[in-house]
């Protein structure tokens, strides 16, 4: 069984997102139209996944070579209750980094 989870967005209006149900959710609307509140608003749980990408590309820019290119990759689960997360994969953590150096005599 399915939700909708809907975060409200900072300028107005909002956005929804159909999640797997959660319990300990209260449904907001009628009948079909039906959908759970979030507890924070869209642009302040991305700011979340900011800081977070953030912290890896600034421990990357302070190594001895720096690389080139970074490319931070993480999936993201959304929940009423805890707004926006970093989502289990198939490894322990699912986040992937990826740097890549473009100087002679360097791999990536």
């Amino acid at each position: 069984m399915s939700q909708i989870v809907e975060f409200p967005l900072e300028g107005g209006g909002r956005v929804q997102f159909e999640t797997p149900a959660e319990e300990g959710t209260v449904p907001v609307g009628r009948g079909g139209a039906a959908a759970t509140r979030a507890h924070e608003t869209l642009e302040s749980a991305l700011t979340h996944l900011r800081q977070v990408s953030t912290a890896v590309l600034r421990n990357l820019r302070d190594v001895a070579e720096p690389p080139d290119r970074v490319a931070v990759e993480f999936g993201v689960k959304v929940s009423a209750q805890t707004g926006l997360i970093i989502a289990s994969g198939t490894s322990e953590a699912n986040l992937t980094v990826r740097v890549e150096w473009d100087r002679p005599g360097t791999e990536t």
